[in-house]
């Protein structure tokens, strides 16, 4: 099970410095290289990703989970990275129900999709 919590944090990790990392250089329309914090929140939320496919849980309680956690991991990163920094990683504060800026309805979305893309089509490689 070690193995398989390593090997999963690392795939986050790179999957997520992807993601990061193509996703703010389209949007920045220049090449823009993230922050290693922004990669930690993929690798966590991919070892947690495993936890639950490993589980016994129905799926509705998965999705669930999911939600909140991905959701409940960007809060913590974002608000911890400014309490240590005083620097916002993001702000969307423009985006429909939002909470302080810090998490949305719409990313919390996004996350979730994301990491079902992860749990069906990465993670049954890496079990």
């Amino acid at each position: 099970m070690t193995n398989a919590v390593i090997l999963n944090f690392a795939t986050g990790l790179l999957i997520g410095f992807i993601f990061e990392f193509t996703y703010r250089s389209i949007v920045g329309k220049k090449i823009t290289k993230p922050l290693f914090i922004n990669a930690i929140m993929y690798a966590l939320s991919a070892v947690f990703l495993y936890f639950l496919y490993i589980s016994e849980l129905l799926f509705i309680y998965k999705i669930l989970l999911i939600f909140v956690f991905t959701t409940t991991i960007e809060f913590i990163v974002f608000k911890t990275y400014f309490f240590f920094k005083k620097v916002e990683l993001w702000n969307y504060s423009r985006h429909f129900l939002n909470y302080k800026g810090v998490i949305c309805l719409r990313f919390s979305f996004y996350w979730l999709v994301v990491s079902l893309l992860y749990y069906y089509f990465i993670l049954p490689f890496l079990v």
